[in-house]
Formats: C-alpha cells, sequence, structure tokens
C-alpha cells in the first residue's frame, strides 16, 4: 500500500508564514489578526513536521 503524504496537507507552508511575518513586522505589530494567523500557521506547520504515516 502506497502512502503519499503530501496529498492531505493542512494548508500552511512556509511561505505564508514569512510573508504574515514580513507584514506584521512592517505594520508595526499593530494587527492582532495577523498575530493570531502566524500562530495559526506555525502550529499547522509543526502539526505536519511531527506527523507520523503508519
Amino acid at each position: 500500500m502506497n502512502i503519499i503524504a503530501n496529498q492531505d496537507k493542512i494548508g500552511a507552508s512556509k511561505f505564508d508564514l514569512y510573508l504574515f511575518k514580513t507584514l506584521y513586522l512592517l505594520s508595526f505589530k499593530r494587527f492582532k489578526w495577523l498575530e493570531k494567523q502566524i500562530v495559526k500557521i506555525t502550529k499547522d506547520l509543526e502539526t505536519v513536521k511531527n506527523r507520523q504515516l503508519y
């Protein structure tokens, strides 16, 4: 049985994370929504990284 792990990603990428971090820094850390999105994307990336396939 072949399992392809890339098909079921959560929807977050490192590019999204870096984009939101850049926007957050350029806005002088004013937007709480961007901060929440950064935390959410970071958690998603950690979930994908720590996932185990059986």
